[in-house]
């Protein structure tokens, strides 16, 4: 269990989460490829936050009206929870006429930004003289704007806009759409992580934005295979039901292994 202090703290400063089981992870394989992303990062967060705040349980809407840069960093927690702090990492060099592979060594750590909670959750800025109002954008102006996004890009990003805006008006003014985006990125630079590299074959320097929810999908989902082969080890030498293996999370899970592979001598079911 940790305790996360959240970079954006509105509406809640703090919140208790929990390793995923095998269970979660079960779930996440199987029926987290079918789901939009937020849709799945809100569901993954829902299962495995134990208090937001002052909520416990948590509801599933409070996971949703959090502020995307809170939830990203929950997210990062969730990570080093499941596979440690080291977060190894391929890229290809974008570059067309490169392409080579970049093993990125990425850590936990270096991904998460110092909170910075002013206790705002609404903000006013003058822009060209008019006084905007708004919100930062949470999970739940995310997932309303995803499907809209495969279509039209350009429209759920007005979307999302618009639902952060207060009382938005019927024709929101170009400027505004123009820059409070950026002015958002600045109040919750959580929410957006860029990576700045530079290719060490061709010396092609680029950003490019790293996604916490997608990169812990593709791991797990990398390691599908070593998720049944603990379940079926330990069913095999503790006589264990499938449901109790999968209620343990993974690092007691690999404990058990551990002690089973001493037990066995070398080449036992490590």
């Amino acid at each position: 269990m940790v305790v996360v202090t959240l970079p954006v703290g509105v509406p809640h400063l703090d919140a208790e989460l929990r390793p995923p089981t095998g269970e979660d992870e079960a779930w996440l394989l199987e029926a987290g490829g079918s789901l939009l992303p937020v849709r799945r990062t809100t569901l993954l967060l829902h299962r495995c936050l134990l208090r937001l705040g002052p909520l416990a349980p948590v509801p599933l809407e409070a996971v949703r009206d959090l502020p995307v840069g809170d939830r990203e960093a929950l997210l990062l927690h969730l990570r080093r929870l499941t596979l440690g702090e080291a977060m190894p990492c391929v890229l290809r060099c974008p570059d067309p006429g490169c392409g080579e592979r970049m093993d990125l060594d990425l850590r936990v750590s270096d991904l998460l930004i110092s909170p910075t909670a002013s206790g705002q959750e609404h903000h006013e800025v003058v822009l060209d003289g008019r006084k905007i109002r708004f919100r930062l954008p949470t999970g739940g102006d995310q997932e309303e704007a995803a499907e809209l996004a495969g279509i039209d890009p350009d429209a759920a990003a007005d979307l999302l806009l618009r639902r952060c805006v207060g009382e938005p008006p019927d024709d929101l003014p170009p400027f505004v759409a123009e820059r409070l985006p950026g002015l958002m990125a600045e109040l919750d630079p959580q929410a957006e992580l860029t990576l700045d590299l530079t290719c060490p074959a061709c010396g092609h320097g680029f950003s490019t934005i790293f996604d916490a929810g997608s990169h812990l999908f593709q791991e797990l989902r990398n390691q599908e295979l070593r998720l049944y082969r603990e379940v079926h080890l330990l069913a095999f030498h503790y006589h264990w039901s499938e449901r109790e293996i999968l209620e343990l999370p993974g690092r007691k899970r690999r404990l058990y292994l551990d002690l089973l592979s001493e037990a066995l001598g070398e080449g036992g079911p490590g």
